[in-house]
């Protein structure tokens, strides 16, 4: 089915970011384009967005991931619950896993039942939708090393056949302890981009879905984003990122699967 889909247009209405080292996607954007920054260490955003006392246990990726995307509507001016949205974790909530784990194996076997919720895969896209009023779908992927793909993959087609905006919301935080060996990421990382449909007939961007075997885009930037590409599955959005920040026309390939990869004809020379 992918061989046979045809050409998707659409254009880039808002975009939002945090890490440690920047906190709203002016900040990254610097960053990328290889600009010093003096941001003020932080361990985590507090989205705003979220009434106080479910922000105190909102855990670390949900905070991530809605204070990015209310970043991003900020940015586009649109009202976030009229936005269809995919939410990507490539790890999910890694410290809650490891402290399930831990209590199930000992001997008082009670869960925290507040960590408990917080520790389902759609618990950012439960966030969000509850504290903007939104009814739209909200989906959320998981894929490990293929995240950034399959998400831009489903935001996209979800873009085209509804013919509405989409956010797609990349977040991933760093590993506990007892998997850092495996999964390595360290880094805190979120970044949201609000995406539309356009039937111009000169298309602000163009992605098209291809039988073709391909590696990620090259990414090259500072120690921090580049560790961040390299270990945290969501940072491999990065080179598309770039692109933007660089305002430059590229061509971006991302693996799908084994067999398969997604093109972004990205052109952002107006």
């Amino acid at each position: 089915m992918i061989a046979n889909m045809k050409q998707l247009n659409f254009e880039i209405l808002g975009l939002g970011a945090w890490g440690p080292t920047f906190h709203n996607w002016s900040d990254l954007s610097a960053r990328l384009q290889g600009k010093s920054l003096d941001v003020e260490a932080s361990k985590g955003p507090k989205p705003e967005i979220i009434p106080a006392n479910e922000r105190r246990r909102a855990p670390l990726p949900v905070r991530l991931a809605v204070e990015s995307s209310w970043q991003a509507t900020e940015d586009a001016g649109i009202n976030p619950a009229d936005l269809t949205s995919v939410f990507v974790s490539g790890l999910g909530d890694t410290q809650l896993t490891d402290y399930m784990c831990r209590t199930l194996a000992g001997e008082n076997k009670a869960l925290s039942p507040t960590k408990f919720h917080n520790s389902v895969h759609n618990a950012a896209a439960g966030y969000w939708t509850i504290s903007t009023g939104c009814m739209r779908a909200a989906n959320s992927v998981a894929g490990f090393q293929q995240s950034v793909s399959l998400t831009l993959l489903e935001a996209l087609i979800q873009c085209q056949t509804e013919q509405r905006p989409v956010l797609l919301t990349f977040y991933d935080a760093p590993c506990s302890q007892a998997l850092v060996d495996l999964m390595k990421n360290e880094i805190a990382f979120a970044a949201s981009i609000i995406i539309a449909p356009t039937n111009n007939a000169a298309p602000v961007h163009q992605a098209q879905f291809q039988q073709k075997i391909t590696d990620w885009p090259e990414f090259v930037a500072d120690d921090f984003l580049q560790e961040c590409y390299e270990t945290n599955p969501v940072g491999r959005i990065l080179p598309l990122l770039k692109a933007i920040a660089l305002k430059a026309s590229r061509s971006l390939v991302f693996p799908v699967s084994e067999q398969t990869s997604i093109k972004i004809n990205l052109n952002t020379a107006k």
